[in-house]
């Protein structure tokens, strides 16, 4: 009789088994619960503005259509300002319909609107600095009937960042689709315009304003050039110290700046080319431009301050330091710029219509016309071409060829630089902190 060994019975232990069961249940609901999205939270990513929920966002904006509408079709950057234009923008040989128009921007999330008669220079159009974080449906008036601005294609722009304000900055986008609301399945007739503007914190590796001293500059010659002289001052080592104390003040009313060398006796790079000075300002997103210089005459009694703009900005910011040098310090502006407004002038053009200073012309990026004017500038600044422009000033503190102008800067020079800092910083509504 053969061997047959007992089968083992196994037993399951249900108080072991159900809570080892669920575990396993739970586990596969936690696996598919994070690959699959939760439909509230789908919902929740779909497009809103000021804060709002999804339904109050479509009641909010579902209301844009309009029978009078004007289409824009091209804009741009300058300092803090950014223009609308109906055709592609030249300055030079085009037209600019929305110049002396006035546009209304309706903050949606506060309901209040700002309006802003637009200029023709580059400066003074949008200015940004004057709006608060909203989201800004915009409206010209047009022949007195009120029009709201639309974009002959769909546009979604990058990101502009103002200028540091409060340790904060302003991030800037031109909203522009007719599909905007594709989230909920709506379609509007015409790519109505908008901006979206939200507080946010400032990077790191930008700045807000560029410092120029002349000093030391290759940019004419093939050795370093020290710049005018006379009475007793030499231009580099003059403008390298005013800008030293032009940071520190600027940087007193919260804003973020560089000078273009870190040493009296530096070499600095050229104006011109990607690793140039000028491109300091545009890889850190600058949005001002300061360059300082010292002038020299034949005439020994030619004298006074002169700050110079491009062609194509306004004299605004210009006025506003020159008043305050003269306002605290009563220093004179130079006649050789404007005979009505001594002390502030535009750059001369040249007879292709580009600004004759250079410096000016290559740091205003597409709305001073950077990158085009000379095959020099073509070839070594095409990357500016078509970038946000700095705005740009030149201030020449005076005339080292005369006597008056000399002896005021030796005894006032750090009141000078600091006046003009100051000015300038109230100029662009920047607070002393």
């Amino acid at each position: 009789m053969a061997y047959v060994p007992r089968q083992r019975r196994y037993k399951i232990r249900w108080k072991f088994a159900i809570p080892l069961l669920l575990l396993v249940i739970l586990i596969i609901y936690a696996i598919v619960g994070m690959l699959l999205p939760d439909p509230e939270e789908k919902e929740e990513q779909k497009f809103t503005v000021c804060g709002l929920n999804n339904e109050d966002t479509i009641h909010l904006l579902n209301k844009v259509e309009t029978k009078n509408t004007y289409t824009v079709k091209d804009y741009l950057y300058y300092g803090e300002s950014l223009g609308l234009y109906t055709e592609t923008y030249d300055p030079i040989n085009g037209e600019d319909g929305l110049a002396g128009k006035t546009v209304e921007l309706h903050n949606l999330c506060t309901d209040e609107t700002v309006p802003m008669t637009m200029d023709s220079t580059a400066d003074q159009k949008i200015t940004l600095q004057d709006l608060e974080p909203g989201f800004y449906e915009v409206t010209v008036i047009d022949n007195l009937i009120s029009k709201r601005i639309v974009y002959d294609k769909p546009l979604t722009s990058e990101p502009f960042t103002t200028v540091q304000r409060n340790n904060v900055v302003n991030s800037v986008q031109i909203l522009a689709d007719k599909d905007l609301l594709k989230d909920y399945d709506i379609s509007w007739d015409q790519n109505y315009l908008f901006l979206n503007i939200e507080e946010t914190k400032p990077s790191e590796d930008d700045i807000d304003v560029l410092i120029d001293p002349y000093s030391l500059h290759t940019d004419l010659t093939y050795t370093p050039d020290e710049g005018n002289k006379g009475n007793g001052l030499t231009e580099y080592k003059e403008t390298y110290q005013a800008a030293l104390w032009m940071k520190d003040e600027l940087e007193k009313h919260g804003l973020r700046v560089e000078i273009t060398k870190s040493s009296e006796d530096e070499v600095p790079p050229p104006a011109y080319g990607a690793d140039g000075r000028l491109a300091q300002g545009y890889k850190k997103n600058a949005r001002y431009y300061l360059f300082l210089r010292f002038n020299t005459n034949v005439d020994d009694s030619i004298k006074g301050v002169e700050i110079w703009h491009s062609a194509y900005s306004s004299a605004t910011l210009g006025k506003h330091i020159m008043y305050g040098l003269e306002k605290n310090l009563n220093m004179e502006g130079s006649p050789y710029t404007n005979a009505n407004n001594p002390g502030v002038g535009a750059s001369p053009l040249m007879e292709s219509g580009y600004d004759l200073y250079a410096n000016i012309r290559e740091s205003g990026g597409r709305a001073t016309l950077a990158g085009r004017a000379t095959e020099t500038s073509q070839e070594e600044n095409k990357s500016f071409a078509n970038a946000n422009g700095m705005l740009a000033l030149e201030i020449d503190f005076g005339y080292v060829s005369n006597k008056e102008d000399a002896t005021f800067w030796k005894n006032h020079k750090e009141e000078i630089a600091r006046q003009a800092a100051a000015s300038f910083a109230s100029g662009i509504n920047v607070d002393n902190e």
